[in-house]
């Protein structure tokens, strides 16, 4: 599957323009969601997990010696996993304060022990949910396009902090490396229950490959 650029599939321009504007200004503030009785956890729904309490937090799949890891971050795990790459960043996907999550990240980690680099295409990458909805992540040519289009005087230095952070269209680990950032997508819709992360476009030396993540919402107290 390959990404072709729509304006309706993008996410909207005030929501990418919010995320430049907290890298060039300084922190969001503090969210004041309610991130509801509920957790996001890898695989299927489970009643019986539910109902105990438990769950797995990151999903994971193998393929010819690659390694990969898929963990939902909320909010306060995402500005840790932020800090962890630039001490000096504030979240960019923070929500204002008073305002709802316009985000929804997931922590993406390979670890190539293949004799081989790996090519990851993450514009290739489709969240698709049971209320058959699907999503892109937002990357560097998105939020670009957008300080562009508004006129941002400086949006290089913008989309230079962001980089290290989200995966962007195209990014090569090499053997024997490891390498996490994140996949950020728009917020998830309404009453969503289970979704599916499918990575289209996973290049091993010269073969290419496919995996999906699995995910669902998780009730707290059963």
């Amino acid at each position: 599957m390959r990404r072709v650029f729509s304006p309706t599939a993008a996410l909207p321009r005030a929501i990418a323009l919010a995320s430049i504007a907290a890298i060039l200004g300084g922190p969001a503030g503090a969210s004041s969601r309610d991130p509801g009785p509920y957790r996001i956890l890898a695989g299927p729904y489970s009643k019986k997990d539910a109902k105990n309490g438990v769950g797995h937090s990151a999903a994971h799949a193998a393929l010819r010696g690659l390694a990969i890891t898929v963990e939902f971050l909320e909010p306060e795990a995402r500005a840790a996993f932020v800090k962890s790459i630039d001490p000096s960043l504030s979240d960019p996907f923070a929500a204002r304060a008073g305002r709802p999550e316009i985000y929804s990240a997931f922590r993406v980690a390979f670890d190539n022990r293949s004799s081989a680099d790996v090519q990851f295409q993450a514009g290739n990458v489709v969240m698709i949910t049971n209320r058959k909805t699907q999503g892109f992540p937002v990357d560097l040519t998105d939020l670009y396009r957008v300080a562009a289009e508004v006129g941002m005087a400086d949006p290089e230095t913008a989309i230079d902090r962001i980089a290290p952070i989200i995966f962007d269209s195209s990014t090569t680990i090499p053997k024997g490396k490891r390498l996490e950032r994140l996949l950020v997508f728009g917020p998830f819709p309404a009453k969503w229950k289970e979704l599916q992360l499918h990575f289209s476009f996973l290049q091993i030396g010269t073969e290419t490959h496919t995996a999906s993540f699995n995910f669902h919402k998780q009730p707290l107290g059963g």
